[in-house]
């Protein structure tokens, strides 16, 4: 096939521009607001310097050029890892990816019975859901490990005021809780939240997690999935996100 009646294309020419848009448009869609896309623009100036300085024979800007250029990659990952996990975790949800891995499966009646319960005695609560992002290593860094079946009474016992595991975050994964008590990094994006809303923020921020928040003082329902927050939701509505954010039905 020709394009104009002289240019050949064939079917990979096709495919490869495809892939290449939607790989622009992930990361553009990704990065978009953030700092990063500021500082990868900056670079790709700097890049054009340094090929005007080789056209042109200027020793001392290819040599500077040269330098950013060797270490620029390497800062770019240390600084914005954040962002480069939320690139991957991006990719990764695609639905391509995702015809080949088995959905998860929770027990949302079991935690909606839990925030219930919650909610009528003014406890606060920070629920993560894991996803396809281990966060076992988080988990056994900063938590207590409890690897327990997943059920209302537990999940009420732990965020009990008495209870020493109340503080910081129960994690789950599939029907398990699997720790207590785990520190989970705070979000930069949000001001003037509390603790625990910056921390439900954090975790969907740098993975594919999702996070329940419930408000010890104002007895509300916060919601977070990849950074965005759903504020002061009815446990119907709750439920409803949980199973659109984790694509299936929820088990009985």
């Amino acid at each position: 096939m020709k394009i104009f009646g002289f240019i050949p294309v064939s079917i990979f020419d096709v495919i490869d521009v495809f892939l290449m848009s939607v790989f622009i448009y992930i990361i553009l869609r990704v990065l978009t607001g953030t700092k990063i896309l500021i500082l990868i623009m900056s670079m790709g100036l700097l890049f054009f310097i340094g090929f005007l300085g080789q056209m042109l024979q200027l020793p001392s800007i290819s040599l500077l050029v040269s330098t950013i250029k060797t270490f620029g990659v390497v800062i770019l990952i240390i600084v914005f890892q954040p962002e480069i996990r939320r690139i991957l975790m991006q990719i990764g949800s695609t639905p391509f990816i995702r015809f080949f891995v088995p959905e998860e499966r929770v027990p949302i009646d079991d935690i909606i019975g839990a925030i219930e319960e919650l909610l009528r005695r003014r406890l606060g609560a920070l629920i993560v859901i894991e996803r396809r992002i281990s966060l076992d290593e988080l988990a056994e860094d900063t938590g207590i490990i409890l690897d327990a079946k997943l059920s209302a009474p537990l999940l009420i016992s732990i965020f009990d005021k008495k209870s020493p595991l109340h503080d910081g975050a129960v994690i789950i994964k599939n029907d398990r809780i699997v720790a207590a008590s785990v520190m989970v990094p705070m979000s930069v994006r949000y001001r003037g939240i509390g603790a625990r809303h910056r921390a439900g923020a954090g975790i969907t921020e740098v993975t594919d997690a999702v996070a329940i928040v419930i408000s010890e003082e104002k007895g509300t329902i916060t919601f977070f999935n990849r950074g965005e927050a759903y504020f002061n939701l009815t446990l119907s509505n709750l439920r409803r996100l949980i199973e659109k954010s984790l694509r299936y039905e929820s088990l009985s």
